[in-house]
């Protein structure tokens, strides 16, 4: 074997024992960059629109296949306010512009399942969400 064929044959071994396994977990779980970017366009975002840091009690980025489509991004934001420490609101971004936007559902202790219409009991809920 030549000299010049070793480092590019352990290369490869490294690349297929390293590579593959983080391009496959990445592809299900996400990966922390993702989420702390989206951490901080949520936060942007909300201090853009009128709210302070101080009345945001945690900022919160998650990856979901689910929610991996051609028109939302799969990382999204649970939002908990100071105000409403037992709602989380839900903030997705659009793939083709990078806006960042509320999503509509919520979970209703009521009827015990997820809901996805207006209501004005949830102070921080806008009309024009997703």
């Amino acid at each position: 074997m030549k000299k010049y064929n070793k480092p590019i044959i352990i290369a490869l071994i490294c690349f297929v024992v390293v590579g593959i396994p983080m391009f496959i977990y990445d592809a299900f779980h996400g990966n922390f960059i993702r989420d702390y970017l989206m951490e901080k366009q949520v936060k942007e975002y909300l201090t853009g629109n009128g709210y302070t840091e101080e009345g945001i009690l945690s900022i919160e980025a998650e990856y979901n296949m689910k929610f991996n489509t051609n028109r939302i991004k799969g990382t999204f934001a649970y939002v908990v306010f100071k105000d409403e420490p037992k709602e989380k609101y839900v903030y997705v971004q659009w793939r083709e512009t990078g806006k960042v936007q509320q999503e509509c559902s919520y979970y209703s202790e009521d009827t015990g399942a997820f809901e996805a219409k207006y209501t004005q009991t949830r102070k921080h809920m806008i009309k024009n969400c997703y």
